[in-house]
């Protein structure tokens, strides 16, 4: 353990190939151990077993015996815990997240997670990296440095989504992602979004799938497609490895027949893995080893009420799944996706100490956890303070917007038009289109709370850039059950994160973007024309620089008034920052207009207003 001048824990950790010979004196009786563990049932996920009294030996982060460690010596020096009967199991992993979605930066994410057992995370952190660029890649990979939670992370490779279709602050290449490997900034490709990129062939896409293939490293997909044959057939072609897209039994067995992983989502809002469980569930003697679970999108305040993987193994367990194979599924089969098992996943000989120890095993009790065999969790508290990041300025000043005004909402018309309409489902990631009459109102198109119809905007917010083609996209929505007079506005919009704004009002949505501009990002809630709630979140304007907790209680404070404005789904700030998000299927808004992605079709753009 080392400790800054603050009296903050910066975590320093060795490489095997450095202590070996420290490793086999250790076992053998040789040397004293840094820590023993003694007395507790092993969950083996190696075997899926239980095997009691079991005893644990640790050096310099790494498990050295895991037996009998009766002829272990200890000095001065040693540690010894006695898990008293208790359980023992390897750390979590999380091999698909982003913890943008957290609304907190990586250092406070860590200390959110650590108390629940995630000791590993995957962090695709394209989110932010499409408002920066690569130099949000290399910033993540710094802000990660000396933390006590294992970070591989994801290299982003849609930014933007699909390109030639919205604007983002930044485009990455395949130039970019070799040099980001090369920079050792990531450790694997994060997910590939653009599914129509790959299995028509766009060079480009190619481009990159090739420089992470090149690199040697495991690549992620993003499969959101409901087409199970041909089209899943040449993603998988293509080098992707896992995918956290399948929302049924069908989709998620299917993957995994084909040697794809199937990463079983439970985040806050995307509640698919009830579903897609019934792959095991309903098939008594599968084998397992391919399914893993993750939780892609959490808010603050499911970390800090609900937990974290945690959360997600509990929920296996409640479907029916045996505690066993549901850990197998956030360790030893996400290690092996990440092939990374001789490192992490199991508590092994020469894996690293990531290790928790459990009071109960069905309902998932963390007493403690310790990560490279450092304690730094005890009873759902961290024991040890992790030091903040000082961001660079350019990091906290993104929006890049002049004042809004009720005519950048209007619609012009002149006669009754027929418009498509996107429905959104809370709770699900997908919208589907539909087609309604209106009759302009004094000469544009504008909302109707009466019908549920409310208005969406998506203005580029981004620094001013060459070849800036459309600086906003305007439509309607319906699903959200918005009273008038109300707006929600939003910088988290997937994926390229410009201001999303949608309502019932054009100066009620004026008001709700404006109050975002001025704060440099974040949340904000317009009821009765008044700022109801707002959430300011200033590092790239997705993320706020206080803790979990802090965070947690400023989200639900949206989240009641998005309530009160009329739309009761719990979360639902996360089903709206979709509708950006052009890749997913039926219809979606970017800055450049509406697009349109029908299964087994490539994307189009298609007018709002539909020809007669």
């Amino acid at each position: 353990m080392t400790v800054a001048k603050s009296g903050t824990y910066y975590h320093q950790r060795k490489a095997l190939h450095d202590v070996t010979r420290d490793m086999a004196a250790v076992a053998m009786g040789f040397l004293p151990a840094d820590l023993i563990i003694k007395n507790g049932k092993l969950i083996n996920v190696n075997t899926s077993q239980i095997q009691p009294g079991i005893d644990i030996a640790i050096k310099h982060g790494f498990i050295a015996l895991v037996g009998n460690a009766d002829h272990v010596l200890a000095d001065e020096n040693t540690k010894i815990v006695d898990a008293n009967g208790r359980y023992l199991a390897p750390g979590f992993i999380d091999s698909h997240m982003h913890i943008e979605s957290t609304m907190v930066d990586i250092r406070s994410f860590a200390a959110g997670i650590l108390p629940h057992g995630t000791t590993t995370i995957c962090p695709d952190n394209h989110e932010i990296t499409n408002v920066f660029g690569l130099k949000a890649v290399e910033l993540f990979h710094k802000a990660a440095e000396g933390l006590p939670l294992k970070v591989f992370l994801a290299m982003p490779v849609c930014v933007p989504s699909i390109p030639g279709f919205e604007d983002a602050g930044a485009t990455i290449t395949a130039e970019e992602v070799a040099k980001a490997y090369e920079e050792g900034w990531a450790q694997l490709q994060g997910e590939q979004m653009n599914f129509p990129g790959v299995i028509y062939g766009d060079p480009n896409t190619h481009a990159i799938t090739a420089a992470s293939l090149k690199a040697g490293i495991i690549l992620t997909g993003h499969y959101a497609s409901l087409e199970l044959n041909k089209g899943l057939n040449a993603f998988i072609a293509s080098g992707m490895n896992a995918c956290h897209e399948s929302t049924t039994a069908e989709a998620t067995l299917k993957r995994a027949q084909l040697g794809m992983y199937p990463q079983q989502r439970y985040g806050t809002a995307w509640l698919d893995m009830p579903n897609t469980i019934k792959a095991i569930t309903e098939n008594p003697g599968i084998d397992t080893r391919f399914f893993s679970m993750v939780t892609d999108d959490v808010t603050p305040a499911t970390v800090a009420y609900e937990g974290h993987l945690v959360r997600v193994v509990r929920e296996a367990i409640r479907q029916g799944v045996n505690p066993i194979t549901a850990i197998q599924m956030v360790t030893i089969n996400t290690a092996q996706l990440l092939e990374k098992a001789r490192y992490i996943g199991t508590i092994s000989p020469g894996r690293a100490a990531d290790i928790l120890i459990l009071s109960d095993l069905v309902n998932v009790t963390i007493d403690e956890v310790y990560a490279d065999g450092v304690l730094v969790s005890k009873d759902g508290k961290m024991v040890v303070e992790l030091p903040r990041y000082d961001y660079p300025e350019w990091a906290l000043k993104s929006v890049h917007l002049k004042k809004l005004t009720e005519k950048d909402f209007a619609i012009p018309a002149s006669g009754k038009e027929t418009v498509r309409v996107m429905r959104v489902y809370p709770g699900m990631v997908h919208t589907t289109e539909e087609f309604t009459e209106m009759t302009p109102v004094n000469g544009g198109l504008q909302s109707d709370p009466s019908k549920d119809i409310a208005k969406i905007a998506i203005f580029y917010r981004h620094q001013e850039k060459e070849g800036l083609t459309g600086t906003k996209g305007l439509g309607f929505m319906t699903g959200a059950t918005l009273k008038p007079n109300t707006a929600f506005a939003s910088t988290v919009s997937h994926d390229c994160h410009n201001l999303m704004v949608l309502g019932t009002d054009d100066k009620a949505m004026a008001v709700a973007g404006n109050a975002l501009i001025e704060a440099g990002g974040g949340f904000a809630v317009v009821v009765d024309g008044q700022i109801e709630a707002i959430m300011p979140l200033p590092l790239a304007g997705l993320m706020s620089l206080e803790p979990v907790a802090v965070a947690a209680k400023q989200v639900r404070a949206v989240e009641d008034a998005i309530k009160k404005a009329g739309c009761p789904a719990d979360s639902v700030e996360m089903t709206l920052s979709l509708l950006g998000l052009i890749v997913l299927e039926e219809l979606h808004l970017s800055n450049k207009g509406l697009v349109e992605l029908k299964p087994g079709q490539p994307p189009k753009f298609v007018d709002l207003v539909v020809n007669k």
